[in-house]
């Protein structure tokens, strides 16, 4: 559940673009890169860019819809 919880805040705390965090762009990227994010980032605190350090850090590990979510995310803001 822990890991559920610093996924969810990851993935919100790569999207704070103000209301891109409730547009449905955002809503695929947590769907989308929980897993990615549980995966690479699950010992990384939340906060001041750590978890899209990590991020960035494993991009080319990251599942390719993972990727693509991020991509559509970039493009949309």
């Amino acid at each position: 559940m822990l890991r559920l919880v610093l996924g969810v805040g990851a993935v919100l705390s790569l999207l704070t673009f103000g209301t891109m965090a409730q547009s449905p762009v955002a809503r695929a990227v947590l769907t989308t890169c929980k897993p990615d994010i549980a995966h690479f980032c699950s010992a990384v605190v939340p906060g001041g860019g750590r978890i899209k350090a990590c991020m960035k850090q494993h991009l080319p590990e990251l599942s390719d819809p993972c990727k693509e979510a991020l991509f559509q995310a970039w493009l949309s803001k």
